[in-house]
């Protein structure tokens, strides 16, 4: 039989003592699974790009710091959590004031289930984030079910920094998880040699071509909003490019007929940069105004620039000079309001000065007016500063395609009254009307990509390529011209990294570690006491357990 002293050093040095201090310890920090532990997600970051010397949107793109949500006492150093429609300019302000290190906005499901007023405050926070640049990651992400758990259980976190005592704030600290939001990767870069591309073709009038006279019809194809992977453009500028193009596929038709060739020379651009104080009109005008060799935009009627005409019965040509009234500009718009009443659209003329003290102008028709050339915008806004251009609101869905249809087919109309200077009954016929799956499918085309400019750089991007050739097919001398910003001087530049994978690991709050930490030593420190004095509770238990002998008398 063993004794006291053998018991003691089985105790103290074999097996059991690893058992009695690793078992409980193992079942501690044993992993939770990985499901409930982390996530991943596809998330778009702000745009960053820089426009006449001046930094726009979101400097950085790298996160890997604890979640917390708006209403949380201290955002410093934080990655906040923010639903899009609880967000306004003065938070935005108020997080970067704070020393937030990040924000990631959840958008809802359906942009288009949006009010009026909460439509109007996005447009608000898109441009209090896009006029000024900051220091701090800001990510966009569509709210799935999966990141809708992760927001509650951080608001559940975030709650305890304000808990009625400090008993309740640690044990709902301890109660709830945190979540450490991580974006790798590299920081964003300079996107170097980026190119912008012009898309040009002209139908030449009948008769010596270089004294024709010439109509020129613009349109911006690219769009804008706080992110460039959510800048879908279905309105802004997608309908201006789809009447541009049913305008092409309609006067080759007639300007390949002896019977209806008319002497005008017609000119179609598809301008690159519109976003970015419209570079490829600039470059246009360049190419054709100060080239000696390029006589095209020598004698203009007029330049007819296409933005925002979707979603609207009411039609607003903006000008920067009233026309006179004998004036080809004139004379279309008389023929504008002929056909928009035949149609039941109403038209008007809104008179606008050119703000020369701005750095960058306001529609694409100012770059042409800037040149003492006739040209006017056409568009369904009543300004451009209403916050429905440039918006990720403005998505493919968002367009009404009858009302687009209507508004092409005033346009066609109001320009072939122009050009024949006659009623344009039976001209149409044949197959040349505008209809709804013609407009539908060019819609379809211009939506098949997100068309922020530096998505669209470089020479061989589809999209540019698929207008290249639409140009070709309905005009002639179709080409791409390509614009990249001066080395030395800039006045725009884009930056990489427009869409992630955002990482979300579950976390205990420090407090946590803090106490399970105790709780460990705690635990080690009592079974070192009870290894060490084993033999004085072994020789205590000992004696209360043998029975005392009975004296005898």
């Amino acid at each position: 039989m063993w004794c006291d002293s053998d018991i003691v050093e089985v105790l103290r040095n074999s097996v059991p003592y690893y058992l009695v201090v690793a078992l409980p310890l193992l079942i501690l920090i044993s992993p939770v699974p990985v499901v409930d532990a982390a996530a991943e997600f596809t998330v778009y970051r702000l745009q960053q790009y820089d426009l006449h010397g001046s930094a726009h949107g979101s400097r950085s793109s790298l996160v890997n710091v604890e979640a917390r949500t708006l209403d949380a006492p201290s955002l410093a150093r934080r990655c906040v959590l923010a639903r899009l429609t609880d967000l306004t300019p003065s938070l935005y302000q108020q997080l970067i004031s704070q020393g937030a290190a990040a924000l990631l906005v959840l958008l809802p499901s359906n942009l288009l289930g949006l009010s009026e007023d909460q439509q109007k405050l996005v447009h608000d926070v898109e441009e209090a984030m896009l006029d000024s640049d900051t220091q701090i990651a800001v990510y966009l992400a569509f709210e799935t079910k999966e990141l809708t758990e992760i927001y509650e259980a951080v608001r559940t976190s975030t709650n305890t920094d304000s808990a009625s005592s400090a008993a309740a704030a640690m044990m709902s600290s301890l109660s709830s998880d945190g979540y450490q939001i991580v974006v790798g990767g590299s920081q964003s870069k300079l996107i170097t040699d980026m190119s912008i591309a012009n898309v040009q073709g002209k139908l030449s009038g009948y008769g010596i071509e270089e004294q024709l006279p010439t109509i020129a019809v613009v349109a911006h194809y690219d769009a804008f909003g706080a992110a460039p992977e959510l800048s879908w453009g279905g309105d802004s500028n997608g309908s201006g490019v789809v009447i541009l193009l049913e305008l092409a596929r309609i006067l080759s038709r007639l300007y390949s007929s002896p019977r209806t060739h008319p002497r005008l020379n017609v000119a179609f651009l598809l301008s690159g940069g519109g976003y970015i104080n419209y570079q490829g009109s600039k470059r246009f005008l360049e190419d054709h105004l100060d080239a000696s060799d390029s006589p095209l935009l020598s004698e203009t009627h007029f330049t007819l620039c296409l933005d925002t005409l979707g979603n609207s019965n009411t039609l607003r040509l903006h000008v920067s000079k009233r026309p006179r009234e004998t004036s080809p500009g004139h004379n279309f718009y008389q023929a504008l309001e002929e056909a928009g009443k035949a149609s039941g659209v109403e038209v008007e003329m809104v008179h606008r000065k050119i703000n020369l003290q701005e750095d960058t102008q306001a529609w694409e028709h100012e770059k042409y007016s800037m040149r003492r050339l006739p040209a006017f915008t056409l568009s369904r806004l009543t300004g451009p500063k209403t916050g429905e251009r440039g918006t990720i609101l403005d998505t493919t869905e968002s367009v009404d395609i009858d009302s687009l249809t209507r508004n092409t087919a005033v346009v066609v109309n109001a320009l072939l009254r122009h050009i024949y200077n006659t009623s344009i009954d039976g001209i149409l016929d044949d197959g040349l009307a505008v209809t709804r799956g013609s407009v539908a499918s060019w819609i379809d085309m211009i939506s098949s990509q997100p068309r922020s400019p530096q998505l669209l750089a470089g020479k061989n991007n589809p999209l540019v390529n698929t207008l290249h050739q639409v140009l070709m097919r309905y005009t002639s001398e179709a080409r791409v011209t390509y614009v990249k910003a001066d080395k030395r001087d800039p006045e725009w530049a884009f930056y990489d990294v427009t869409r992630s994978v955002m990482a979300a690991y579950a976390v205990k709050p420090a407090a946590f570690d803090f106490l399970l930490t105790l709780a460990i030593l705690s635990y080690l420190g009592v079974i070192y006491m009870f290894l060490q004095y084993f033999h004085m509770v072994y020789a205590f238990m000992a004696r209360l357990t043998t029975p005392q002998k009975v004296k005898s008398h």
